[in-house]
């Protein structure tokens, strides 16, 4: 019975003893007593279940810290990255077989070890530095060594982090073999150097083939003048036989003149007059063809007629001796290129002109030249004959060097080659080759001075 009920029941009725009460008073207190007793027995039923379910609790946590551990250390052995558990102390406290194979240490050797010590190796970051940074809940990214069991130095990717084991932080140094990356780094960074001296070479070997394919362009260019300058020596006879058979005539004149008695002061300039003029025709024949063999050394604005015209004036005596009309037409355009180069293709397509119009036995032979406003860049040129044109089988090979169906030593095969190397090459145009009914037709652009 609760002492502080008897108190009560002594004070009210001197006694304590249940079959001296009053029977009403005696069955309360029996009630009240029998309650206290379930009661005690419920309080050490709880009590019993409370330390049960506290011990089981403390075993469940127990072995849940276990399997976390056990889980922890076989993650931590199958994954290939090297773990090492460090106390803030430097005191080294695990660490796996990945990094114990990587370094060559037995683990019990490496456990010896403490963190100052081995880290000690490394070149960003000391122990006392990584700490520090770890302390301020911060991780660590870098690329370092890491001094294997012989000595030697491996390149390793690290990361370091906070770690906590049983409610007790520690540091996590997490690490991964790079070597294989670095060394592919050095191949890279080799290939890259090779590749570097190689278009370094390459550069200075194409500028070199380059130059010599300008210079052996423009070696070409000369044989190929060498090669036409034999027509161009009969054009120069044709063209001076004119006026020479003039002055032949003026000067057997003078005699006769002179024995009849009709030199006088109107004679005498009229002698001079036309003695001059065929001089001066004869000297401008001369300075054309030297003109002609000249080479254009940069880029300058001509006019397309004045330089054709240059050029017929040489080379229409002899067509005219071979039944040949030429003609031209159209404005005289200005065009940007090389004037002498380019009176050169027109010497050498008029001469193909030329020479398709004999081989074909053609009596009355035609060659119209005729300049035309191609676009607002450029400025044609088209050069038509009634010569035939040129067969099939051969159509694709006219262009190419040293190609030539002449006989013998006629033809150098060099003369549309380079024509077509003038134009495209270097002036920056295009030539192109086109069979019409009853001939050829070459097409020239050549880009406008105002484009």
């Amino acid at each position: 019975m609760h002492r502080l009920l008897k108190r009560q029941i002594k004070k009210s009725f001197g006694t304590t003893e249940i079959d001296k009460l009053p029977k009403d008073i005696a069955n309360f207190v029996n009630l009240i007593k029998n309650t206290y007793k379930n009661f005690d027995l419920d309080k050490k039923i709880l009590e019993h279940t409370i330390s049960v379910n506290t011990q089981e609790l403390i075993d469940l946590n127990k072995q849940v810290e276990i399997d976390g551990e056990v889980r922890l250390k076989g993650l931590i052995e199958q994954v290939p990255y090297g773990f090492i558990i460090v106390k803030y102390d430097g005191t080294i406290i695990d660490i796996n077989q990945f990094a114990c194979r990587v370094l060559g240490f037995d683990k019990e050797d490496f456990m010896k070890f403490n963190a100052h010590i081995f880290f000690n190796y490394l070149s960003k970051y000391s122990f006392d530095e990584i700490k520090e940074t770890i302390l301020q809940d911060k991780n660590l990214f870098f690329d370092d060594n890491f001094q294997n069991y012989d000595g030697v130095k491996l390149p390793v990717e690290i990361t370091a982090g906070k770690l906590v084991v049983k409610n007790v932080s520690h540091i996590l140094i997490m690490f991964q073999d790079i070597i294989e990356r670095v060394q592919s780094e050095k191949i890279a960074i080799q290939k890259q150097k090779e590749i570097e001296n190689l278009n370094k070479n390459l550069e200075e070997r194409v500028k070199e083939e380059v130059s010599k394919n300008i210079a052996k362009d423009q070696l070409l260019i000369q044989q190929s003048k060498m090669a036409a300058m034999g027509d161009m020596m009969g054009n120069i006879a044709h063209q001076w036989r004119q006026p020479l058979n003039t002055l032949a005539l003026s000067i057997q004149d003078v005699e006769e003149a002179f024995i009849f008695g009709d030199i006088d002061e109107e004679y005498i300039n009229s002698f001079i007059k036309l003695s001059m003029e065929n001089i001066a025709y004869m000297s401008k024949t001369i300075d054309d063809f030297r003109n002609f063999f000249k080479p254009s050394k940069t880029k300058e604005v001509f006019k397309l007629k004045d330089s054709i015209e240059e050029i017929l004036q040489i080379i229409s005596a002899q067509l005219k001796t071979n039944n040949i009309n030429i003609e031209l037409s159209g404005e005289n355009y200005e065009v940007i290129g090389y004037p002498n180069e380019f009176k050169q293709v027109i010497i050498n397509l008029a001469n193909n002109a030329k020479d398709a119009i004999l081989d074909n036995k053609i009596k009355n032979g035609e060659i119209f030249i005729k300049i035309e406003e191609s676009s607002s860049e450029y400025r044609k040129i088209l050069i038509q004959d009634n010569g035939g044109g040129v067969p099939n089988k051969i159509f694709d090979k006219v262009f190419e060097p040293y190609f030539t169906t002449k006989e013998g030593n006629k033809g150098t095969g060099i003369g549309l080659y380079m024509s077509k190397t003038i134009i495209e090459d270097n002036m920056k145009g295009q030539l192109l080759l086109e069979n019409i009914k009853g001939g050829a037709v070459f097409s020239i652009l050549i880009p406008s001075a105002k484009s």
